[in-house]
């Protein structure tokens, strides 16, 4: 029989519910990430706010329990990230930091490419509701995340999917560039950048 053989299972069933208990929590995160999105775009941001609230308490306790299961929660930090900075950057016109979201560099740059199209979701609901000024001040954000990051070279095994989420923001970039073009001529207004 193998020595200690009781001890090694112990270890590994406290590993396995702390794996489960991960992906339970990053579950959770996804869902309500989603959630203050569609409240985002629906301008309920009372509501969005106090959701973020939550949203950063469930993100936190995350952090605290993931280590060696990393893996298993890195979706639902670019999912909070892309939550939190779109709310910020509607809210406040302005791309939140790293340190102020607090969770790891990866999570974060590809958390924010991802806003880049929630961002052209409002810009389009802006501009369908004749507020070019709004819409170019999205316009202008996403300009900054895609402008940031394109100096940067990872390999998919440090950034997974970074090189295809920048070219996605730079294909959502210029569609909503040639809408407000278009706007722009079609009303004879100018538009700065």
């Amino acid at each position: 029989m193998i020595k200690n053989i009781k001890n090694i299972e112990k270890k590994l069933l406290l590993l396995h519910k702390q794996k489960d208990r991960v992906i339970e929590l990053s579950r959770d995160i996804v869902r309500l990430s989603g959630k203050i999105i569609t409240q985002i775009h629906a301008e309920d941001l009372k509501n969005a706010k106090k959701s973020l609230v939550l949203l950063t308490s469930l993100n936190k306790k995350l952090i605290s329990i993931e280590k060696g299961f990393e893996y298993n929660s890195q979706q639902a930090h670019q999912e909070y990230v892309e939550a939190y900075s779109l709310y910020t950057m509607v809210t406040e016109n302005r791309l939140p930091t790293l340190s102020e979201i607090a969770v790891d560099e990866g999570s974060y740059l590809l958390g924010l490419l991802d806003s880049v199209g929630e961002l052209k979701r409002q810009g389009f609901d802006s501009l369908r509701n004749g507020d070019t000024k709004k819409t170019e001040r999205y316009y202008k954000l996403m300009l900054e995340i895609y402008d940031s990051t394109v100096p940067l070279r990872f390999a998919n095994s440090i950034l997974p999917d970074f090189r295809k989420k920048q070219d996605v923001a730079r294909m959502q970039i210029e569609r909503i560039g040639t809408e407000l073009l278009f706007f722009s001529d079609k009303h004879h207004k100018s538009i700065s950048f």
